[in-house]
């Protein structure tokens, strides 16, 4: 039996974001921080959470602010909020999940920026492991053809267009993703406009852990994503110098589909299938022991 607790986690700098708590009823193995993609709501990885609690996790999934119910009120608050506050709010959710649950070990996964944001994270050392989803830099002239046109559009067309305009990108109107707020799309923008994205802005970075981080950390990516993909993703992965990385490509036809794409692993298509690989890792990552039998699975030097 799962119970779903509806919580609100107010940050460090005042901003309050929402969240649900999916709570096994049982004794938990774990406690699992699930960070969502760019401009995406909580309500897309509800099936996914609700899986991993129903195999003994307390999983808490959550909005950054701007996104869904953390979306504030007035629009000044909104325009100003930054990809550097996202990772703020992943912190202040860290802080809250160690300060309810004190007895159970913390993990995390992340979706895209949910895992690529993991070096501005202070706190980072409350954790015993993450699984990052399609996480890598976001250089747009290293995504995958013809994706990378769309790309070059949004960053560097749409957005000087609409942000001065608006002060904000109205990306849900394009059918796109959320709308994003003008100070966070601009600092994406200059960050996918760089060889090394983030990592050619260390002096704007409040702060910077990649290099100390020593968790252990399993990145899947797929072979169809055009975002994640076999350069985005080991230019993030080699950031983590002091990590024990484990990494694995996933193509479609190992689930028997035509398509996965950057969001498809949390369809329940591949509940079966990559949702149960996902519980095996969380357990493993219990146990700091990253050996797997899975010849798809290498270990990364970076």
């Amino acid at each position: 039996m799962i119970t779903e607790i509806k919580i609100k986690v107010l940050t460090p700098d005042g901003f309050e974001l929402a969240g649900i708590l999916y709570e096994y009823c049982g004794v938990p193995k774990a406690v699992v921080q699930l960070n969502i993609g760019t401009g995406m709501r909580k309500e897309f990885y509800a099936h996914f959470a609700r899986f991993l609690a129903e195999n003994g996790f307390i999983v808490c999934l959550w909005e950054y602010r701007g996104m869904g119910e953390s979306k504030p009120d007035d629009p000044d608050d909104f325009s100003c909020i930054t990809m550097q506050d996202w990772a703020i709010d992943m912190r202040a959710v860290l802080d809250f999940l160690d300060t309810r649950y004190p007895d159970w070990p913390k993990l995390m996964i992340g979706h895209s920026i949910g895992g690529q944001l993991l070096g501005l994270m202070p706190n980072h050392a409350i954790l015993k492991g993450m699984v990052m989803i399609n996480s890598s830099i976001g250089t747009w002239w290293h995504h995958a053809f013809p994706y990378r046109l769309k790309s070059y559009f949004f960053f560097n067309m749409l957005t000087p267009l609409a942000v001065p305009l608006l002060g904000y990108l109205p990306a849900k109107k394009m059918k796109i993703m959320e709308d994003l707020p003008g100070a966070l799309i601009l600092e994406w923008r200059k960050w996918c406009n760089a060889e090394n994205y983030l990592f050619d802005f260390p002096g704007s970075l409040a702060h910077n852990a990649y290099a100390d981080i020593q968790l252990p950390l399993k990145a899947y990516w797929t072979t169809d994503d055009p975002i994640a993909n076999a350069i985005t993703v080991p230019a993030l992965l080699r950031h983590f110098r002091k990590a024990d990385i484990m990494t694995e490509t996933l193509r479609p036809a190992d689930f028997g589909l035509k398509s996965i794409g950057h969001f498809g692993l949390f369809s329940r298509k591949v509940k079966n299938h990559f949702w149960t690989m996902v519980v095996e890792d969380l357990e493993t990552l219990l146990t700091k022991n990253l050996t797997y039998n899975n010849p798809a699975l290498k270990k990364v030097n970076l």
